[in-house]
């Protein structure tokens, strides 16, 4: 409501400083008019040949960026493609480089690429576990071979006692 109140006066204020600024108006003799209509026309050319002058700027520039811009992405662009070329030269020349050794290149691709070969001598022939191995399996050899024996022996005596034995109960 105090809102309200407010709205209401600043109308009224407003409506009554028009009412008097027409009243002083009509009072004025006709070349005092002539010269404030002539004043209000000016300032008010004035000011729209200001606000074109101020979009003419603001286009120039907008177009002057624009124009930077461009300037900026050819530049770019063209760096980009020096680079590049440079880059597929040198490329190149190595390629050719490798060629002119007269060797193979085919082959030489082939020998350059890993394939994996899984062998478990050649995994562990450098690494400790090799010889740990190597040491296992010449201890097992010593023992299959001292077993082997033992068991000739045991044949050999199961072979002998049952003719011992034999002759005992004879």
């Amino acid at each position: 409501m105090f809102v309200m109140g407010k709205k209401i006066v600043g109308g009224l204020f407003a409506g009554l400083l028009g009412a008097g600024l027409y009243a002083a108006y009509q009072k004025m003799d006709e070349t005092k008019k002539n010269r404030l209509k002539r004043d209000f026309r000016e300032k008010t050319d004035e000011l729209r040949d200001r606000a074109v002058d101020y979009a003419f700027y603001a286009n120039d520039a907008v177009s002057d960026f624009k124009d930077a811009f461009k300037d900026e992405l050819n530049s770019t662009k063209g760096n980009v493609k020096d680079a590049s070329s440079s880059f597929a030269d040198k490329a190149k020349s190595f390629k050719t480089a490798k060629d002119s050794d007269g060797t193979d290149v085919s082959a030489e691709e082939k020998a350059d690429q890993d394939d994996i070969i899984v062998d478990a001598r050649d995994a562990f022939n450098d690494s400790d576990y090799s010889k740990a191995t190597e040491s296992d399996t010449q201890n097992d050899a010593n023992l299959s071979n001292t077993d082997k024996e033992k068991d000739n022996e045991t044949e050999d005596h199961s072979n002998s006692q049952p003719n011992q034995d034999h002759s005992d109960n004879q």
